[in-house]
């Protein structure tokens, strides 16, 4: 509908037929390469350091029962770690270098279980669709950021993220959907401990580029956000706290 009202905008006698299609090529696109798209943003560099950490992830693979997953480094977003699959894609994990320095190998495997767990009931193709669609109606104030490079005009410009914002969090932090998914990753013997202490350990960090472009793609492939000082989206984006969290996986 989008597209065929901006086709009409710019062109009305054949823009109604042309946008539809164009919005079906972009739709093909995301639907094939979503998460290179991801990582294109994230500016990931394929994991070849860490032979242990490539073995952890095949063998969670084959125990959760998904093909092989492919492991990212993040040197940009490095305070949390992201999960990604398109549905004809292969599926992703993005670790932030400073969660990696940060989290003992325990915690940062239940993070790897956790994530495959999203890839496993389809939750992650769902999350990197519907966050590549906010993308593209999103993209005209991307463009308008980088044309107003002021630090007001950019900060006025934010303010309008914020719809995309509380509608994903409106989707993404149902707290009876985030404890039952926490209890299901808890019932896995020697991992319920390592996750509490991992998802409480990202939160305390603080956001990195989090109204960036690729801020705002990859921002709902997460299991916890990180702290923020953005003060109006602590007030208009509910969200579940860790607190909650903890005393539930407890």
């Amino acid at each position: 509908m989008v597209f065929a009202a901006l086709g009409l905008l710019f062109d009305l006698s054949r823009g109604f037929y042309v946008g539809p299609i164009v919005g079906c090529v972009i739709a093909l696109i995301i639907f094939y390469m979503g998460e290179k798209i991801i990582l294109v943003f994230a500016r990931a560099r394929y994991v070849t350091d860490d032979e242990l950490l490539i073995n952890q992830v095949k063998n969670f693979c084959t125990h959760v029962g998904v093909s092989e997953a492919k492991v990212y480094w993040s040197n940009v977003y490095v305070n949390n770690f992201y999960y990604a699959h398109s549905q004809w894609g292969k599926p992703t994990l993005i670790i932030g270098k400073n969660v990696y320095k940060s989290l003992s190998r325990t915690e940062l495997n239940s993070l790897i279980y956790a994530s495959l767990l999203k890839i496993k009931n389809n939750e992650a193709k769902h999350r990197t669709i519907a966050t590549l669609i906010f993308f593209m109606l999103y993209s005209p104030l991307f463009a308008l950021k980088s044309f107003f490079k002021g630090e007001l005009a950019s900060r006025v410009l934010d303010t309008f993220l914020y719809p995309a914002y509380f509608l994903k969090s409106k989707i993404y932090e149902k707290a009876d959907v985030v404890m039952e998914f926490d209890q299901k990753v808890g019932k896995h013997l020697g991992l319920r401990k390592d996750y509490l202490s991992a998802i409480f350990k990202i939160h305390q960090m603080l956001s990195v580029r989090e109204l960036s472009v690729g801020g705002l793609l990859i921002n709902d492939l997460i299991h916890v956000k990180n702290q923020t000082d953005d003060v109006l989206g602590g007030i208009l984006i509910e969200k579940v706290s860790v607190d909650q969290r903890v005393k539930a996986l407890k």
